[in-house]
Formats: C-alpha cells, structure tokens, sequence
C-alpha cells in the first residue's frame, strides 16, 4: 500500500511539473491556467502525505535513521514548503523546478531503500532515548536545512532566469507575469539564513553526540565533510550579502554554485556508494 501510494504522488508530481513547463512556454492571459498544475499538485502532495503516515505507522520505523527514510522525508517537506510558499509567491516558475525536485528526491529514497536497507543508527548501542535526542536535535535540523538549500537554489536559478529576461526584454520568452526581483532575492535572503542557522545546529549537535559517544569529532566521512564546508560556505555568502553589500545577481550566482555543488556532491556519493550515512562514525 505505502509502495502504490509513493508510485501514485511520483505520477501526479510529474504531470503538474510537465503542465507547469508547457503553459511556461505558452501566452498567459490570466491565472486560470495554472489552477490545474496546482490541483495536481496538491493532489500528488495529499498522496504524499499519505505514504508518509504508513511509514509512520511501521513498528520497524525508527525515525530518519537511513539515507532511504531521510529523502522521503526531504521530499515530503519541500513539497509541504513549496506549498506553503507559493500562497505568497504565485509564480509556476518556481513550480516548474522545486517540483522536479521533489520527484528526484522520492526516487533517491526508493534507490537507496532497495540499495542499502542497514540502519547505521539502529546500533545496540544506542538507547531509544538517545535516538530521540539525536533526531530532535541532529536529524530534524538537517532536514530543514537541505530543504532550504534545494528551495534557496531554485529561487537563485529563477532569480537570474528573470533578471536576464528583463535585462534583454524578451517579452514572449518564458512568458509569464514575472516574479519580483526583490522578493526573489528577499526570499533568497531568508532560506540563506534559515541553513545556516539550521546547519550550525547539525554540527552542534554532531560534535556533541560524538563526544557523549566517545566518537571522533571529525572524520573522513562525506557527511560530515560536505556538512562543514557547506556550513563555511553559507556563512561566505551572508557576509558578502550583510558585510560587502554583494549585488542580489552577484549572490544568487554565488548561492546557486554553492549549493548546486553540494547537492552535485550528494547525489554522486548516492549514485557511487548508494547510502547517504555516517557509516564511518557509527561503525
């Protein structure tokens, strides 16, 4: 049941993310085009949530304990985060790539679930306290802060869609309403802000569950090397943002090959050693 509900939101994500590319290319003469895309998609999003509460229900599960469990999570909160955005920012463009996404990260959940099925953190070593302790204050930030990221990309890659557009006045291209700049790049500003804060909280709390471990606080691990450097990096671009006065196409240029760069990253780990876990910490 929970397979067949998963296969279903994929279909309907996918049929709203073609709608959305099609009526993209397509003269708009007012918003009733895109009340189909919408519908589909939050039809796809009901689904979603669905499969999320028969996974819930599992008496195996133990929350966001695999790299499986974990993409199906991101992907249910992009979904449940773009939902929530486009009631403020009603732009299919948006649409049209966070959707895509959301589809990538779902079939990443089922590659790694039949790839790798191990829980790295279901060790005997670990209390179910702790495993509490550690998705409250581990897991769940991590969650928040891919999501941001995948968001603030999308946001950066549109930003400069437009920017570009308006710059050469290309009326019949992409045509569509036109985000605002402004709000784009205030948007921009804000997940920005939301990952690092959310990413300062995973390294936190890593290096704590390290030492209350007696692990070692930094290793060779991909996740924990790409965790920091992306930590660094988000920090570079809000100094530049708050402290240089970057201009906003300068920023979205930097964020996009920041955080372009680490989902890249990701998913090669994902492809190569088909599990996105602290399988060097915990073994």
């Amino acid at each position: 049941m929970t397979h067949l509900l998963a296969i279903l939101a994929i279909v309907l994500y996918a049929t709203s993310a073609l709608m959305l590319f099609v009526q993209l290319w397509r003269s708009q003469d007012s918003g009733v085009p895109w009340i189909a895309p919408r519908v589909t998609f939050m039809g796809a999003l009901l689904l979603h949530t669905l499969t999320m509460g028969c996974v819930i229900q599992d008496p195996k599960l133990v929350l966001l304990d695999n790299g499986a469990d974990y993409f199906l999570w991101v992907s249910w909160a992009l979904a449940c985060a773009f939902a929530y955005i486009q009631r403020r920012v009603q732009y299919p463009i948006i649409g049209a790539f966070v959707i895509p996404a959301i589809v990538v990260f779902m079939g990443s959940s089922s590659y790694l679930l039949h790839k790798d099925t191990v829980s790295v953190l279901g060790s005997t070593n670990i209390s179910p306290r702790q495993d509490v302790v550690l998705s409250m204050l581990h897991a769940v930030p991590a969650l928040v802060s891919v999501v941001s990221l995948a968001l603030a990309l999308v946001v950066s890659i549109v930003f400069l869609i437009v920017e570009r557009r308006l710059k050469r006045r290309k009326g019949k291209a992409l045509a569509l309403s036109g985000p605002n700049l402004q709000l784009l790049d205030r948007l921009n500003k804000n997940l920005v802000q939301v990952g690092f804060v959310a990413i300062s909280l995973v390294v936190l709390s890593g290096g704590l569950w390290a030492v209350s471990e007696q692990k070692p606080v930094f290793s060779a691990d991909t996740s924990v090397i790409s965790g920091l450097v992306v930590w660094v990096l988000l920090a570079f671009i809000l100094h530049v943002r708050l402290v240089l006065r970057w201009s906003p196409k300068q920023v979205s240029r930097l964020t996009v090959l920041v955080t372009g760069s680490f989902f890249i990253t990701v998913f090669v780990v994902l492809a190569f050693a088909g599990r996105l876990t602290h399988a060097e910490l915990w073994s």
